[in-house]
């Protein structure tokens, strides 16, 4: 190996640790940010009473502990899942433009939702995240049988995914004509936002994304190997099937549960995992965590600016988050010519 290669791989890896820890910094200041601004902004005094010694009398506490940091947690959660389930598909396909939304798991997941208040009237993601679960699982398996199982190609991948997801989508479209109720519910998350999670729906869901967490740390050991290839892989050791069984089941359990909690957000398992690659560029052991502190970073952001002023306090979080990785991604290409993505 060269001797200017051997120093700039050092130099990488010697900076991880502090490219981490400074993104966990600007996330804090970020989550401090979300919960005293917003339409009706409050004072540094008042978030320290809410977060310390809340007053139920105080309407200025009530708006933080009971609105804000219920949506706030969500955002977090949500982003950092679909951050590193995004990672994690790039990754084990070796394609820069994979993600939940282009695989089908998150249109399988949504017509898991909409199946689930036209079939049985639910309405509340308390009530329909196992349906969510098993529409995105649904989804992810269909689009891998469809792609070649165990033999699947990028792009055959993409192909079966955008398949699956068109005929998920006319699904839904169909579901939501014919019922009144499904359309409400379709209303409430197509977008994408945390305007009605409370603490209990957090409850509800958390074990889901602990595990999916757990799954894609051991997954993450694995997925360098894979991108040696297949027989590489082998050669060192490892289960090819069940490496790529457990990153599924990983990407599954995180985007169908931020679908069951925020609705279908797109693009931020996408950009992420090139935002993460563009300070990170090594290993995933690595590479994930940075990119689940950058999704929660980008959805905090995108969850702020749409209940600011500017937008009157109604736009959706994946609304802003499409505009906000949108504007990112343009600048990586143009950054890099995309020799990076």
């Amino acid at each position: 190996m060269p001797a200017d290669t051997a120093c700039h791989l050092r130099a990488a890896t010697d900076r991880r640790p502090f490219v981490l820890l400074a993104s966990f910094a600007v996330l804090v200041v970020l989550a401090l940010l979300a919960l005293r601004l917003g339409y009706r902004p409050v004072t540094w005094a008042d978030l320290g009473g809410a977060l310390t010694a809340y007053d139920l009398a105080d309407p200025e506490q009530i708006v933080i502990r009971e609105i804000r940091l219920p949506r706030l947690v969500a955002a977090l959660v949500a982003g950092a899942a679909l951050g590193i389930a995004g990672t994690l598909i790039q990754g084990m396909t070796r394609n820069p433009l994979a993600d939940p939304g282009l695989l089908g798991i998150n249109a399988g997941a949504a017509v898991g939702v909409i199946g689930a208040a036209f079939l049985l009237g639910v309405t509340a993601p308390v009530q329909y995240v196992w349906m969510a679960l098993g529409g995105g699982a649904l989804g992810a398996a269909a689009v891998f049988a469809l792609g070649g199982g165990a033999q699947a190609s990028p792009a055959r991948l993409l192909l079966a995914g955008a398949a699956l997801t068109a005929f998920f989508l006319a699904m839904i479209r169909g579901l939501v004509l014919m019922s009144r109720q499904s359309l409400e519910t379709y209303r409430f998350w197509v977008l994408g936002g945390f305007d009605d999670v409370t603490f209990e729906t957090l409850a509800t869901l958390w074990p889901f994304f602990f595990a999916g967490a757990l799954a894609a740390l051991a997954a993450a050991a694995l997925i360098d190997a894979l991108a040696l290839g297949e027989d590489t892989a082998r050669g060192l050791g490892v289960n090819v099937g069940g490496a790529k069984l457990l990153c599924g089941l990983a990407i599954v359990l995180l985007s169908s549960s931020t679908v069951a909690l925020a609705g279908p957000i797109a693009f931020v398992g996408l950009i992420v995992p090139h935002m993460a690659r563009a300070v990170m560029r090594q290993d995933m052991l690595w590479l994930a965590p940075c990119a689940g502190i950058f999704g929660a970073g980008l959805m905090v952001l995108a969850d702020l600016v749409g209940r600011s002023a500017l937008f009157g306090g109604t736009m959706q979080a994946g609304v802003m988050s499409a505009l906000i990785g949108g504007l990112i991604l343009i600048w990586l290409v143009r950054r890099t010519g995309g020799r990076r993505l």
